[in-house]
């Protein structure tokens, strides 16, 4: 009886090492499928830019109802912030509070003036439903809840 009590001690220890090992590899948000309904929202530097330019223009198609001649519009907008907000993370993490809030600042007036530009394509209806998603966007942001939902980040 002793016996099988050692054994079964040594199966548990055994099955746990075996078990944490199997997490070495990727991670299960990673492995997933990216831009899949329902999928976990893995790292955004594993799409590339063509991707996220589709997401983002997609994105707005399906919140705003836009017509193609506006979809056409919103993808050139789309296409010519790309460049001016990707974002250094590793210069953001080795600088200073002070450098990172001229970051932050000189990125929401990149954001600003995208925002301006894809409000001049839509009709008024879509401005009121697009600035309500913004402050949607802007409050889950402050409450903490969500990342970077709405129309500039994952889903």
């Amino acid at each position: 009886m002793k016996k099988l009590g050692v054994l079964l001690v040594v199966l548990l220890f055994v099955s746990g090492i075996t078990y944490a090992q199997r997490g070495s590899g990727e991670r299960p948000s990673k492995a997933v499928e990216q831009g899949k309904p329902g999928a976990p929202r893995g790292d955004r530097s594993q799409m590339n830019p063509e991707e996220m330019l589709k997401r983002q223009t997609q994105r707005l198609v399906e919140q705003l109802k836009l017509n193609k001649d506006q979809e056409a519009k919103v993808t050139a907008i789309n296409k010519k912030y790309m460049g001016k907000q990707s974002v250094d993370f590793s210069k953001m993490r080795d600088a200073s509070d002070e450098e990172r809030t001229k970051m932050r600042e000189e990125m929401q007036k990149i954001q600003a003036e995208k925002n301006k530009e894809i409000k001049t394509v839509l009709t008024p209806e879509q401005v009121k439903l697009f600035d309500e998603n913004l402050k949607k966007q802007e409050e889950q942001r402050k409450s903490g809840q969500g990342r970077m939902g709405g129309f500039g980040g994952p889903q």
